[in-house]
This record gives structure tokens, sequence and C-alpha cells, in this order.
């Protein structure tokens, strides 16, 4: 018999407002744990903004791992080069995927860890 998974305890409080709980749902389905980008490379990036150390392999995970820096630490780092080495591995969609997926990161680890909570930055 399978058994219903409990609710995170972040989907517990995203709960008080349903609407939120709605939006974010429909956000980890289409862009977190899905989408044009690998979610793979989504992961390797949240465990980058989790401050865990973790280096590119690949000069594709390299470039994802610049834009992460540069979205979430450093604009500045947002210079020609990196363009043009993000260009070389990303289409523009999948840029603007990986950028909402990597403020979207960012921005709920510092909000779950304002309310106690340690976020899994392996888990969308």
């Amino acid at each position: 018999m399978s058994r219903i998974a409990p609710a995170s305890e972040a989907d517990a409080i995203r709960a008080r407002v349903p609407d939120v709980l709605r939006s974010y749902s429909e956000t980890r389905a289409t862009v977190l744990e899905d989408g044009a980008v690998d979610p793979a490379l989504k992961r390797l990036c949240a465990r980058f903004l989790a401050d865990e150390d973790v280096a590119g392999e690949t000069p594709r995970e390299r470039a994802a791992l610049g834009w992460a820096e540069a979205v979430a630490w450093d604009d500045r780092r947002a210079d020609d080069a990196l363009w043009t080495e993000l260009h070389t591995h990303f289409s523009e969609p999948e840029l603007v995927e990986l950028g909402y997926f990597i403020a979207f990161t960012l921005g709920q680890m510092h909000w779950l860890r304002t309310l106690g909570i340690r976020p899994d930055p392996a888990a969308p």
C-alpha cells in the first residue's frame, strides 16, 4: 500500500495562504523540477547558493555557476566575458529560466532560514 507523502514544513507554512501554496506548487512543477534546463544543473546551482563547496566539471556547469554568482551576489560579474560564455552554452530561454531559478531559489532559502527552517538545496 502506498502512502501519501507528508507536506514539508515549508509547504505547511505556505498553505496558510492557499494562493501562495498554489503559486509555489506551479513554480516547483514548471521551473524548479522541470523546464528546458537540466534539473541536475539546477541542483548544482542550488547547492552553490547554499554555500556548499561545489565546482563545475564541464564548461556549461562552470558558466551556470558564474551566472548564479552574478545573479545572487555580484551583478558586476555579468560582464561581456560572462555573457559570451553563457551564450556559448545556453539559449536565451534557458538563461531566463536558469536566472529565474537562481533568484527564486536564493529568495526561498533566505526566507526559510528566517523562519528557522534549514532548506535542503537538493530539493526544489
